[in-house]
Order: structure tokens, then sequence, then C-alpha cells
């Protein structure tokens, strides 16, 4: 009778074989991870649009209550300086966001300031905790944070790399590239508390004239109402509106309302001085509407090659969106970015009247956003999304 061996021993992986199959997982990872990346950026957009469709939603809310759309700032714009406080038209206006946080599950905040500011005779800067002298603060007292450090989720993409609060200093994480001097002094106020950001700002007109953005966007810079009669002696004490519904002749669905940008300094949420952009590069002169086309002359020829969405910030040389000069100094660094994003690809979110976010990018057509940045150009030009 014979006997059967079985040999035991197994064979192992060689060498080769372990260095082949590390490299087919190397390679199926290398494939997966732009997979894994783009959905998570894909995830963040759809955020990124949820807020600013959901910023639009409560304009029109606003509009429907006040009957009129809120204006960039609601003070004296001609004067006011970028978080500055003081019994003077030199103090920062509340900005269109501010005014809308009633609409946005935000009213005990609103009403909070309002209490303690004398239903904001005393500006978005205050500091004052008399009875005489009120300061902007959200809690119920004093001791509560300050309205202009709290950081309101919706206002920050998710796409965004910059955080949550402004850069005051030359020190941040652009390198003195867009920060606000200012916004550091009040900080300073306020047990150094950092003042909180917002990535979506009013579009208030197409372009800059004499140092003015040019009142024919949605949210215009300027308050379109008078000065109440009682506060005519005090008239920086007057908290006003835009301009109605009707004004935007062009359509609401046709109309920029918001868009994205990617500033880091001169992004505070709650002021007006700073809480808009417009359309087209500040630097490259000014543009004219001539039958509905904007060209770079009175004759309408030749038609503008570039806009706001083109502007690429540089520290050398020294290239910024609005330089301070450009609007009469009253932001003492000037706005480094005007619309734009970190969304992969350029995108750049805006939100219409009717609620509807597009993504444009920088290569759009300069005359066709000029054109839906507008309200009331009769322009013929559209943006095909």
């Amino acid at each position: 009778m014979s006997t059967l061996y079985h040999n035991s021993k197994r064979r192992g992986f060689t060498l080769v074989e372990l260095l082949v199959v590390i490299a087919i997982i190397a390679t199926l990872i290398g494939l997966l991870l732009p997979a894994v990346q783009s959905a998570r950026e894909a995830a963040r957009r759809t955020g990124c649009s949820f807020n600013v469709r959901g910023l639009t939603q409560a304009i029109m809310v606003y509009e429907s209550t006040k009957r009129r759309l809120p204006a960039a700032t609601d003070r004296n714009e001609t004067t006011s300086r970028s978080g500055q406080w003081a019994a003077a038209n030199t103090a920062s206006g509340y900005s269109w966001i501010f005014h809308i946080l009633p609409y946005m599950e935000e009213g005990a905040f609103y009403n909070n300031v309002s209490s303690n500011t004398n239903k904001f005779q005393f500006g978005p800067f205050s500091v004052g905790r008399a009875a005489t002298a009120g300061g902007a603060w959200s809690g119920q007292n004093w001791q509560g944070t300050h309205a202009a450090a709290v950081v309101i989720s919706q206002l920050i993409c998710p796409s965004s790399g910059g955080g949550s609060t402004v850069e005051s200093t030359t020190s941040g994480p652009t390198s003195g590239l867009s920060y606000s001097s200012e916004y550091a002094t009040f900080e300073s106020s306020i047990g150094n508390n950092k003042i909180a950001l917002t990535n979506y700002k009013g579009m208030a007109g197409t372009h800059m004239v004499s140092g003015m953005p040019q009142p024919n966007g949605a949210l215009q810079l300027a308050p379109d109402q008078s000065v109440p009669s009682g506060l005519a002696s005090t008239p920086w004490s007057a908290s006003r509106a835009g301009v109605t519904a009707g004004s935007v002749s062009d359509g609401m669905s046709k109309t920029v309302h918001v868009a994205e940008t990617k500033e880091r300094g001169y992004s505070s949420w709650i002021d007006g001085t700073s809480a808009w952009v417009v359309a087209y590069d500040p630097n490259a002169g000014i543009p004219y509407n001539v039958n509905g086309n904007w060209g770079t002359s009175t004759s309408g020829t030749p038609l503008i090659t570039r806009c706001a969405l083109s502007v690429q910030p540089a520290l050398s040389p020294l290239v910024r969106y609005l330089p301070a000069a450009q609007f009469g100094s009253r932001m003492a660094v000037g706005m480094a970015f005007g619309p734009g994003s970190d969304h992969q690809g350029g995108i750049t979110m805006h939100a219409f009247g009717d609620t509807h976010v597009a993504q444009i990018t920088a290569d759009v057509d300069p005359n066709v956003y000029m054109s839906i940045c507008s309200r009331n150009g009769q322009e013929s030009a559209n943006l095909q999304e």
C-alpha cells in the first residue's frame, strides 16, 4: 500500500508580485481620488448655491414687507467710512445683510441690536454701554458678543479657504493682499474678538463714477429714501432702504442681486460701507451703455473686453479690485477682490431677483455680464446658462 505525502508548505508572494499589487492599488486610488474630490466640490457648490439663494429669498421677503429692496448701506453713502463709529456722518451704515436678518430666522438677533442701539440710531460699530450711548451688542446687554463679531454660517461659502472672520492685519493668510486696517482698530475695542465675514455681497451697480458705484444695481449703495424729518439734525442716525422693485425694469429674473466674493479684508457682513461690489473693473476707466451695448467710449465702440471677474489682485506690482482712492479713501486699504470664489473652475455664484442662481466664470462675455448686473439698462444681451 502506497502512502501519500502532502506538502504543507505554502508558497508566499514574491517581491515582484507584491509590487504589482501595490501598483494596482495605487493606480485605483489615483483614479478614484479626483472623483471623490469632484464629488466633494460639487457638494460644496450645492451648499453655496443654497446659501446665496436663501439670501435672495430673504431679500424678496424684505421687499414684499417694506415695498423696497434694501440698499447696500442704510446711512450716508458719500461720507461713511468702513468700520467707523462716531456721532457723525462718517459712521458706517448697517448692511443689506443685517436688514434681512428677520427673514433669515435671525429675528431675535436683529431685535437685540435694535434694543441696544435705540432702534439703530447708533451704528453697527458702536460700543457704548450707557443708555445715552448704545452699542451694537447682540446680547440683551453689553456683556453679550458684539454683533459685528457674530459668525452667521449661511454667509460663509463651503469652498472658501479663508475661515469665517476678516483679515485685519498684514500678517493674515493673504500676507497683506486682502486686509482692512480699520477693522483691527475696532477689534481692539471689543476684547480683540474678530469681525465676522461674508462671502456674499450685494450688486450695487455696473461700475464706478467719481468714487461712487453707478446707482443702477438692484442693491444700490445709496439709500433711496429721504431722511425722516425727526432726524434732520442727525441724518447719520437714519436707517433707510433702497429702490422699489419697479425700478428693476430689466426684470427680476435678468438682474443679479447678490454675487459671491473672496474678499478677505473689507468683508464684514454688518458693514454697509463695504458689503457691495460692482460689475466692471474699477481700474479700467468708465464704460458706456449705448443702445444696450457696453463700450469703452461715448460712441459705444469698441465693446468692453473685461469685467470685474477678470481682476487678478497682486501685491507686487500692487493691484486691487477697488483701490482706496477709487472710493474716496473711505476704505483705508481698499478691496482686493470683487466678484470671485474659491470654487474649482473659477465658478462664482450669482443670485437673481427671481431667486435662481447662476454659476458664472471669468470667461463670460463682459457685455453680457454688465447687462445682467444693471437693473435698468434695457440691454438685449442675456446670460446663456
